[in-house]
C-alpha cells in the first residue's frame, strides 16, 4: 500500500548572489519516512534543510504541505505547521535545566502580557518534560534540577531531539545528530530515532555516517552540486552505489521519489 505524501518540494532553486546552492530540486516526503540526506560538503544538504526549516525562502519553486502550497519562512511559521529542526549546535542554553530547555521560547506562564512580566509555571513545564521523556524511554537524571551544561553530549542530544519530536508533530529535521558522539551515545540516539518513527513521526536526517544511515533510514537521498543525484530505497541499494552517486562516479538518476515502493 502506497504511503501518503506529507510534503513535496517542486523544482526548488536557491541562489546566493552568483552562487546556485540548489538547482531544480524536487523531493516527495511520505508520512513515516526516515530519509537519510547525504552528499559532500557544498552539495546543498544544509540549504535544503534550511528551506524545510523556514530559515531560507526558495528563490523559485513550490513547497506543498499535505496538499496545500505553503510558505515555511520564517522558522516560527514552519514550527506552527509542525516542523521542528535540531541543528548541530542543539540550540540549548547550558545554564537551563532539561525541562526549561524543553519549553525554550514556549514557556508556560500565568496571566497575559509579556512573558518576562508573568509568573512562569515551572512545575507544569517540569511535569510535561518528564512525561515527554518517559514516553520516549529516555532516562536522564535531574530533568528538573540539573543544568544542561552538566550533562554528557549524548544526554544533551537526546534532550534536543526529544524536544523537537514533542513540538514537531509532522516533520523532524536532524542535522548530523551523531556527529560528535561516541559509539554508545550514538547507539542511544539511533534507538531514539527508531522509537520516534515507530510512533509515526517523519524524519529527514543529514548524516555523513553511512553506517548509521542504514541502521535507521528507509530512504537515501543523495545531493551533489546543488542537485538531487539519487533517491533510493535503502533496502534496494548499498554503500558502494551511494558513494558512487556522492562522488559523481555514477550519473544522476532521472526517477521520481520512491514513495510507497517499500510497502507496495
Amino acid at each position: 500500500m502506497a504511503q501518503a505524501t506529507l510534503l513535496s518540494l517542486r523544482d526548488i532553486c536557491r541562489s546566493f548572489g552568483g552562487i546556485q546552492a540548489l538547482d531544480n530540486v524536487s523531493l516527495e516526503i511520505a508520512k513515516g519516512d526516515i530519509i537519510g540526506l547525504v552528499g559532500d560538503n557544498g552539495a546543498g544538504k544544509s540549504t535544503l534543510i534550511k528551506i524545510l526549516a523556514g530559515a531560507h525562502d526558495p528563490t523559485s519553486g513550490d513547497v506543498i504541505l499535505e496538499g496545500r502550497p505553503q510558505k515555511l519562512s520564517p522558522p516560527a511559521e514552519a514550527q506552527r505547521l509542525g516542523i521542528e529542526t535540531v541543528y548541530q549546535d542543539l540550540s540549548l542554553i547550558g545554564t537551563f535545566t532539561a525541562a526549561e530547555n524543553f519549553f525554550l521560547g514556549r514557556e508556560l506562564a500565568l496571566g497575559r502580557g509579556p512573558a518576562l512580566l508573568r509568573l512562569i509555571r515551572r512545575k507544569s513545564m517540569g511535569d510535561t518534560a518528564v512525561k515527554g521523556l518517559d514516553e520516549l524511554h529516555i532516562d536522564i537524571p535531574g530533568v528538573r534540577s540539573k543544568t544542561v551544561e552538566r550533562m554528557s553530549g549524548g544526554q544533551r542530544q537526546l534532550v534536543a531531539i526529544a524536544r523537537g519530536a514533542f513540538w514537531g508533530h509532522k516533520l523532524l529535521l536532524l542535522d548530523e545528530p551523531t556527529a560528535a558522539l561516541g559509539v554508545r551515545e550514538s547507539r542511544e540516539v539511533l534507538e531514539l530515532i527508531k522509537r520516534l518513527t515507530a510512533k509515526g513521526l517523519t524524519i529527514v536526517m543529514v548524516t555523513h555516517n553511512l553506517d548509521h544511515l542504514w541502521q535507521v533510514c528507509n530512504r537515501v537521498v543523495v545531493m551533489r552540486r546543488g542537485r538531487k543525484a539519487a533517491d533510493l530505497l535503502s533496502s534496494g541499494t548499498n554503500m558502494e552505489e551511494v558513494v558512487a552517486y556522492i562522488t559523481g562516479a555514477k550519473a544522476p538518476m532521472q526517477t521520481r521519489s520512491p514513495i510507497g515502493e517499500a510497502s507496495a
